[in-house]
Parts: structure tokens; C-alpha cells; sequence
């Protein structure tokens, strides 16, 4: 079962194998990260509590990619790379993406409290300074060291929808020469800049509402029931790039149906089953048996790295069993 829940974690990430997780996010960045994207409450130990509430809509999925920095030649301030990889035949719609940049306050209290921050769009492999196209300017309040935040909505859409893998950005926030925005990626850093972005597929498939009545397998099975298993990300050495939870009830189906069972009320997983079921009443053969199935599964919550080092948020559909039936 173990194997099994491994598989179906993958193919719902859309991973095609674990991620490889050689080059680790600051804790002090991922905990700052963490605790901006709302997706949970960060425990004293730095672990993170899912909420349970999940929206019955898809609400899509949020992503946070923390930027490889290099210092512009000009001096006046960094080049941020965050690095993207879609499925081929994927199309993401961006819902909202925005820029995070921790401005340090101004060590002159004499001098006016605002700076202007400016972000470009830059082309990948040139010089930076040059070929760019400004994307932002905003005025930043400096009185004191903050976090703020620069929309890129339409910049990440453009971007994603010109199958492009590295997006490149350049943010310079002068006053007299200084920059007082903070670029350091050291591993003791709480303010590496980094990317939000809410998306969601544009092919989204309908989402079929099945019935709730379920029975829970006792210490002998014989009727159609859920048996609950629980799969400990720790127990498997997935920790590591799963960030969060720190498991789930994978559940399955086990039992006989008999004929009697097959399609009744609250208990059939489909319309179909109905229908064959009446057909063997009838005594007509439909070359088909019945099973025990799921009828119902609910979404799970999860917060994980993507091959590409970034922080995934994502409700994954169908992966708890939450009752089964007899087609």
C-alpha cells in the first residue's frame, strides 16, 4: 500500500519522480514564506499546521519561488531569477502573483521617508541594464525595515504563456547611491526576496458529486467497507520535500457486494451501476461483475517543494477514500 500511496502522490503533483532536494531553502526565509502565504499556522518548532477547511470549487493551487540573486554591475541593484517548469500540453492561468522585497529602513531620519522602487522585466542571458521593460515603480514608505509587495500578475502570465522556464526580474531601490532593499540569499537570511502566485489549469475538469453513506471495516470484513490507512511522510523519507502535512488517511475499499447491494440506494458509486444492476435482475448477462469501490474522495491540502526548489500549495483532489460502495 505503501508503493501504491507513493504512485498517487506523484501522479497528482504531476512529478514524474520525488523531487531531488540538493539545494535547501534558509529555514528563516521558508518560516518568513510561510507565514505570508497564509496557508497555515507555523508551529514553535517551525512545522506547519494545515487548515482543514478545504472550498468545494477548485480554487486553483499557490506557489512560492524564492530568487537566485546576482548583483547588478551598475551597482544600483539585484537581478532575481525564480525558475518555472510547466507539462507539455499544461495551460496555467495566473489568478494573482505578486513580489516580495524587504526594504531596510533609511539610517538618515533627516532625510524624506520615501524611495522609489522600480521593477524590470529583463531578457534572460543579457547584460544586466540593459534590454529591460519596466514593469512597476512604486513609492515605498522606508521609516521602518519592512516586507513589501509588487503585483506581477499580468509579467508571470505573459511569461508562462511563452513557455519559458526562468523568469528574470530586476529591482533596484536607490536613494543617494545606497540600495535599501534587501538581496541577500545567505543561509542565515529571513528576507531573500521571493514570488507568490495563485494559478489554477485552464482544462479543469468537472468534479462529479458522489453520495456520503460509507461503512467502516471492523476486524472481519464481508460487506463492501473503507479500511482506513495512514501514511506517515516521515516513515517513508518524504519529509524532506513534503513540507506539509505530515501525512494523510490514503484509505481503501475491501469486501464482497452482493447482487442485493449492487446500485441500491446510497450505496451505488455511479448511475451505470444502477443500470446494470436492474439488468441482472432482469437476467440479462452483462458480462460484468460487481465491486467495491470508491464513492466518494475528498481533497488534500499540501504544502511541498517542485523540482525546481519551490514552494508548492496545493489542494490535491481524490486522494482521501471517504466511502465505498458496489458498482
Amino acid at each position: 500500500m505503501t508503493e501504491i500511496a507513493k504512485q498517487q502522490i506523484l501522479e497528482k503533483l504531476h512529478l514524474k519522480e520525488r523531487p531531488n532536494i540538493t539545494h535547501t531553502v534558509p529555514r528563516a526565509a521558508l518560516l518568513t514564506a510561510l507565514r505570508k502565504l497564509h496557508s497555515g499556522r507555523v508551529r514553535q518548532d517551525g512545522t506547519l499546521e494545515l487548515q482543514n477547511e478545504i472550498p468545494t470549487r477548485d480554487p486553483g493551487y499557490e506557489i512560492v519561488s524564492f530568487a537566485d540573486i546576482s548583483k547588478m554591475d551598475s551597482g544600483e541593484g539585484a537581478s532575481l531569477n525564480f525558475q518555472f517548469q510547466q507539462e507539455r500540453g499544461q495551460s496555467i492561468q495566473v489568478l494573482e502573483s505578486s513580489l516580495w522585497i524587504y526594504a531596510r529602513s533609511s539610517e538618515d531620519p533627516r532625510r524624506d521617508s520615501r524611495l522609489f522602487a522600480r521593477v524590470f522585466l529583463s531578457a534572460v542571458g543579457e547584460v544586466s541594464g540593459s534590454n529591460r521593460t519596466l514593469v512597476i515603480e512604486k513609492m515605498l514608505e522606508v521609516q521602518d525595515s519592512n516586507w513589501h509587495t509588487f503585483p506581477i500578475t499580468r509579467t508571470l502570465q505573459s511569461f508562462l504563456d511563452g513557455g519559458q522556464r526562468r523568469l528574470q526580474l530586476e529591482v533596484s531601490c536607490d536613494e543617494d547611491g545606497k540600495n535599501l532593499c534587501s538581496f541577500d540569499d545567505t543561509a542565515n537570511s529571513a528576507h531573500q526576496p521571493f514570488l507568490v502566485a495563485k494559478v489554477r489549469l485552464r482544462d479543469d475538469r468537472s468534479k462529479h458529486v458522489l453520495r456520503k453513506r460509507s461503512l467502516r471495516c471492523g476486524n472481519v470484513v464481508s460487506v463492501c467497507c473503507k479500511r482506513e490507512f495512514y501514511i506517515k511522510f516521515k516513515d517513508i523519507q518524504w519529509d524532506e520535500w513534503i513540507i506539509a502535512p505530515e501525512g494523510y488517511h490514503m484509505n481503501y475499499c475491501i469486501g464482497q457486494c452482493p447482487q442485493h447491494l449492487a446500485g441500491s440506494p446510497g450505496i451505488a458509486s455511479s448511475f451505470h451501476a444502477t443500470v446494470f444492476s436492474q439488468l441482472k435482475i432482469n437476467g440479462i448477462n452483462t458480462a460484468t461483475t460487481s465491486c467495491c469501490v470508491p464513492t466518494e474522495r475528498r481533497p488534500l491540502s499540501m504544502v511541498f517543494f517542485d523540482s525546481q526548489h519551490s514552494i508548492v500549495k496545493m489542494d490535491v483532489p481524490d486522494m482521501i477514500v471517504e466511502s465505498c460502495g458496489c458498482t
